[in-house]
């Protein structure tokens, strides 16, 4: 189960979305399914005229909003604090069964008492409604003020609560299950900016941002160097400062995309990913800065990729302290600077960024191999277009894209041997996606020694569930 949370300010116009047509005419019988006070279906709004959806919708939006209009809050952004309506979607995976609206209703309420919004047995608490208008998700407005007290409500660490008690809900319905939140999902540009994108004929905003800046990144020594090679390809770019003039974060927009005001949209490095946060790039620098650079990157690169496989596979064998973590980080600059040779190579590099990145809580130690790697990136970068790969890619070339392959793979198996599915995954899909190109460039002649040396079959480690591991080890366990 998929759950997705948007805060905002007014109730009244998320219920008339919730309950009309639809932006695309998508909605089909909209009908409160659950409410606060356990009348439930009692609050769908009567019809009024002969269309579905012709309904009276004061008598429900003026319940719900009145602890708010008691509290005096407003209907608007309140000096950039965020809005007291939390908005959380619920949908089940395409193979799961269709559930009732009884079934929903009480995923409503199992998912607000996990997430800490609304207790089931507090008679004071926020009032809220669950509607459905489709067989697979619903949605659940919640408006975060206390009915007896008229105070506002702020959720602590409702995200992953909420995740965790979707989990829950899969467990005792039988539905799919998916792994726990980790902190580790990509940010996905919003239905406005693909809607925006999309009448422009143009990538979103943030996923081209997103990768021109990590370009930029890994390809930099420093802040200066990042921030002018961003404005050199024509971005917009804004860095933060403190009163004693250092660096506290820095926002980039595209050229020409604009607000309604004409004001240019810009981004935050951490709104773009994690990764591309200030302070983590500072230390990517740093990591870097502690490689040291070679004549020839393309072999160089080879050479620092099997190493760090050797470590890795070490790693999973209980035989080497080395922090895998680190590694599997500085792995995706590599991966993101061979990404510039072809669109196919580009997209196995964004698929492997989950595998990347740790998970919520974790704290990574990048050592040598890390540094070796994120140097080596660096290179690769400032001399793609000298190397020439792009057009016709020499044997190094995909010896360096099979090398990748095989570290990646090791990665997953390390990933799914510590019970990370979303990551391994990741890894496994990125791994193939090298593989096919390396495949597609590889014909049998002359100057393919390197490519022999490297071949597919000889370095993929096996990544298996951990239940048919655990299998192999007890000759009381049947096999998954």
């Amino acid at each position: 189960m998929i759950t997705k949370v948007v805060r905002g300010w007014k109730v009244g116009g998320l219920i008339a979305y919730l309950m009309g047509r639809g932006r695309a005419q998508e909605h089909v019988r909209p009908r409160v399914v659950a409410s606060w006070d356990g009348r439930d279906g009692a609050w769908q709004p009567p019809q009024v005229a002969g269309g579905e959806f012709d309904r009276d919708l004061g008598p429900l939006i003026r319940a719900l909003r009145a602890p708010a209009v008691a509290a005096g809050l407003p209907e608007h952004d309140d000096e950039g604090k965020r809005g007291y309506v939390w908005h959380c979607s619920a949908r089940v995976a395409g193979g799961d069964r269709v559930l009732s609206d009884a079934e929903w209703a009480e995923v409503a309420r199992d998912l607000l008492d996990g997430a800490g919004v609304a207790a089931r047995d507090d008679a004071g608490g926020p009032r809220w409604v669950a509607i459905r208008h489709a067989d697979d998700h619903i949605h659940i407005a919640v408006v975060l003020v206390r009915q007896d007290t008229g105070r506002r409500i702020w959720p602590a660490h409702d995200y992953p609560r909420l995740r965790e008690a979707a989990r829950g809900v899969e467990r005792r319905l039988g539905l799919t299950v998916t792994a726990p939140a980790d902190g580790t999902a990509a940010k996905a540009p919003q239905r406005g900016e693909i809607e925006k994108a999309s009448r422009q004929g143009r990538l979103p905003a943030r996923l081209e941002l997103t990768r021109s800046v990590r370009t930029a990144a890994v390809g930099a020594e420093g802040l200066a160097g990042f921030v002018a090679a961003l404005r050199a390809t024509g971005y917009l770019v804004e860095v933060r400062r403190a009163p004693s003039g250092d660096p506290l974060g820095y926002k980039v927009a595209r050229p020409g995309d604009v607000s309604a005001s004409g004001e240019p949209v810009f981004y935050s490095g951490s709104k773009l990913a994690a990764d591309l946060s200030l302070p983590r790039l500072l230390r990517a620098w740093e990591s870097a800065g502690r490689g040291s650079d070679v004549a020839a990157p393309l072999p160089a690169a080879r050479r620092r990729v099997d190493a760090a496989r050797a470590v890795v596979g070490s790693v999973r064998q209980g035989g080497a302290e080395v922090d895998a973590q680190g590694i599997a980080q500085a792995t995706f600059p590599v991966l993101s600077a061979v990404g510039l040779w072809s669109d196919e190579l580009g997209a196995a590099a964004e698929t492997f960024d989950r595998a990347a990145r740790p998970p919520r809580g974790v704290r990574s130690r990048e050592g040598a191999r890390a540094a070796g790697l994120r140097r080596v990136a660096r290179q690769l970068v400032r001399q793609r277009r000298m190397l020439g790969v792009r057009d016709e890619p020499g044997a190094a070339a995909v010896a360096l894209v099979v090398a990748l392959s095989a570290l990646v793979r090791e990665i997953a198996a390390w990933q799914q041997d510590g019970g990370r599915p979303h990551q391994a995954a990741a890894a496994s899909t990125a791994a193939d996606a090298l593989d096919g190109w390396a495949a597609n460039r590889t014909t049998p002649g002359a100057g393919d020694a390197d490519l022999v040396d490297h071949g597919f079959a000889a370095r993929r480690p096996r990544v298996e569930p951990r239940l048919d591991r655990a299998a192999r080890r007890s000759s009381t366990m049947p096999r998954g």
